[in-house]
């Protein structure tokens, strides 16, 4: 990647960021649907197991195509 592009590369991944974060809560409390304390606490457990494999698949997509030149 050359300087002109970084800005660009840099601020898709923070709106990726922020896309994989809103999608897995909606995922999440879809799949949950809280309605007590304790439904509470399973869907902030989901949505952080969620979170944690989107920004993965994410990463790795950024070290695949991020070295290519």
């Amino acid at each position: 990647m050359n300087e002109s592009n970084d800005g660009c590369f840099i601020a898709m991944l923070w709106v990726i960021t922020i896309l994989i974060s809103i999608l897995s809560g909606v995922l999440a409390w879809n799949w949950i649907e809280p309605d007590s304390f304790f439904g509470a606490i399973g869907f902030l457990i989901i949505w952080a197991i969620l979170s944690k494999i989107g920004h993965f698949i994410a990463v790795a997509l950024v070290a695949i195509f991020g070295g290519m030149k």
